[in-house]
């Protein structure tokens, strides 16, 4: 037979002997059965009521507890105990890792996304004191393809005050918010112009940019609060702040009396990010600049691209085109320690997760030395009659290639399904600590594939060893015992 002919029928019999030696010999006990049982009723006791609204902490422990004793089950009814190890083991290093790293995109994604619902991709001011032109730079860059809206605003400083109504009892409680005042961020924003950014709406309690109104003779002008802040004034819907620029700040001098007005609370602010929650005051562009300047300029435009990470490209064409009066900065740079926290953190649990996958694919070796104590008798009979020592290692390294496989395709399952819990259960985070108010999670395709493929990889390298070593069985020695 020729090595061509012999080479095309060599990988169906590697396929076939190395499934055979993956799997039970013996039939599978009561026990596995009662577990695979009890595992998918526990697992349906979590997830169902989870899924109807049920949130609580004792569901997602039921849930994690019922789907790793789902998959110990399966294994053990499918292969040999050892395998099974292994096979469990790559499991639950894929899934833990591509949870985590779900989970930090997830915060990733969702930073980013809360900053440009209320800060845009790219922004633009002007060194000087003399930014009147902002509308006609709005409208000249929103006519540009990479660009979905612009916002002019007005920024400042300022100091936030309580005024409660007349009626209500002056004498304060240990329950009472600090009736002192609160400095936060100012900003001042075109409502028509603030509404075409994507998102801004849906932060906005009653998703109505008409709240930022200006002052007139019958109303005062209107202001929103973040969450975070309207609960440390004590202020709601109706209530009424005195909005403060302290001496120093903006264009009030340092000796000179503050500037102050008095706006109605009509709406609350929720980015889901409690850092801005907590510190902004949003207002109309007016009301603003009258307070701020006492003039009728902004402080800077705010763009929002169809594509993020096209804001280093915009940025670069705005430098080159608008003259040298003007400043630029993408959302990368103004949140830059930000980002790079969150780089941090995900490269950390990568590493450390990912000394899971090594552990999980080194167990795969012992696995692997057992199966060939065992199948000594049975490799050198093959090799009596014909088989190769290619042929044998070849095996046995796809033993250790299937195992991987097998195991980062149940990890995949498993993570996936972490992933929805963590999604519908909407864990919240600490606001005091954590720049989101729950723990989000968003799957990527490489934080998914990116442990399969490494755990398939390492699990072919752990394997490659003890091919060598099933290839040098003795033939003789091995058939008399």
């Amino acid at each position: 037979m020729s090595r061509e002919r012999r080479s095309r029928i060599r990988w169906p019999i590697v396929r076939m002997m190395a499934t055979r030696l993956m799997l039970r010999d013996e039939a599978v006990g009561r026990g596995v059965y009662r577990l695979t049982w009890g595992a998918v009723i526990l697992l349906l006791l979590g997830l169902v009521p989870l899924l109807l609204g049920v949130h609580e902490l004792a569901l997602v422990v039921t849930i994690g507890v019922a789907s790793m004793g789902l998959l110990a089950a399966v294994c053990l009814r499918l292969f040999n105990p050892a395998m099974a190890v292994s096979v469990v083991g790559v499991a639950l290093a894929c899934a833990s890792l591509m949870t985590a790293l779900s989970v930090t995109t997830g915060f990733q994604l969702e930073i980013t996304r809360a900053l440009a619902r209320v800060n845009g991709h790219v922004l633009l001011t002007k060194y000087g004191l003399d930014f009147f032109e902002y509308e006609r730079l709005a409208d000249e860059w929103t006519a540009r393809d990479e660009v979905v809206a612009a916002s002019p605003f007005a920024y400042s400083m300022v100091a936030l005050v309580y005024e409660p109504p007349a009626d209500e009892a002056t004498e304060p409680d240990e329950d009472t918010p600090s009736a002192g005042p609160t400095i936060v961020v100012g900003k001042g924003l075109l409502p028509e112009r603030a509404a075409q950014m994507d998102g801004f709406l849906d932060v906005l309690g009653g998703h109505d940019a008409s709240v930022l109104r200006p002052g007139d003779t019958r109303h005062l002008p209107g202001i929103v609060l973040g969450r975070g802040l309207a609960k440390r004034l004590g202020a709601d819907v109706g209530a009424r702040v005195r909005v403060v620029v302290p001496p120093g700040v903006g264009e009030v001098e340092a000796n000179g009396p503050p500037r102050h007005a008095p706006f109605e609370v009509l709406d609350i602010l929720t980015t889901g990010t409690s850092e801005l929650d907590r510190n902004m005051a949003l207002m109309h562009i007016s009301a603003a600049q009258a307070l701020f300047f006492r003039e009728a300029r902004a402080t800077g435009i705010e763009f929002e691209l169809h594509d993020p990470e096209l804001a280093e490209a915009v940025a670069d064409r705005m430098a080159a085109e608008l003259p040298q009066l003007y400043r630029i900065s993408t959302w990368r740079e103004t949140n830059s320690p930000m980002l790079l926290g969150l780089q941090q953190i995900r490269a950390t649990l990568s590493l450390v997760l990912g000394l899971m996958v090594v552990v999980a694919a080194s167990s795969l070796i012992a696995s692997l030395l057992l199966l060939v104590r065992r199948k000594r008798h049975d490799i050198a009979v093959m090799m009596a009659v014909g088989g190769t020592r290619s042929l044998v290692f070849w095996v046995f390294e796809a033993v250790g290639l299937f195992a991987g496989g097998v195991g980062a395709l149940m990890g995949l399952s498993m993570g996936a399904l972490f992933c929805l819990v963590i999604d519908t259960f909407r864990y919240p985070l600490g606001s005091d600590i954590y720049p989101v108010d729950h723990l989000p999670v968003v799957i990527r395709a490489i934080d998914a594939l990116g442990p399969a493929v490494v755990a398939v990889v390492l699990c072919g390298l752990a394997s490659g060893p003890v091919a060598m070593l099933a290839a040098r069985v003795r033939v003789i020695a091995s058939l008399n015992r």
